[in-house]
């Protein structure tokens, strides 16, 4: 019987958790984050930036996180991450969030939780408020 969640959530930070540096995170980010980690599913920010510059953010916004890994290249540590947990979600805005996920063999849910952000021709898993990600996982794996 599959499981009725994933082994672990990755997440983008900028236009995903927050609109961009030093802006507030999202209403219920923080409340879904915890809610994961309370099922004890890791959430692990990815973020293309340098490390000291999102676990600054990370540490501004109070959200507890499993990791938080700021890179240049996202598709290698979610590889990495897909390696070490199994199955898991990634969580981002844009396009190149998308093909990083399916390059890295995991599901995707784009967050359009920020009005600038432009729907993803095709994408099939959406949040467009933090509110929503539990049905959203939901029905990626079951119950």
């Amino acid at each position: 019987m599959a499981s009725a969640h994933p082994n672990f959530v990755a997440i983008d930070w900028n236009g995903t958790v927050v609109p961009f540096f030093g802006l507030p995170a999202f209403a219920g980010a923080a409340e879904a984050v915890a809610k994961l980690r309370a099922q004890n599913i890791p959430v692990i920010v990815v973020s293309r930036a340098s490390k000291a510059e999102i676990s600054a953010d990370v540490a501004r916004c109070g959200i507890e996180f499993d990791a938080v890994y700021g890179c240049s290249a996202k598709m290698p540590v979610l590889s990495d991450l897909r390696m070490q947990f199994g199955r898991g979600v990634y969580i981002g805005d844009i396009p190149s969030d998308q093909r990083d996920a399916i390059g890295a063999d995991l599901y995707f849910i784009q967050a359009l939780v920020d009005s600038n952000t432009r729907p993803i021709p095709g994408v099939g898993s959406v949040i467009k408020s933090f509110d929503e990600l539990d049905a959203v996982l939901l029905a990626m794996f079951g119950g």
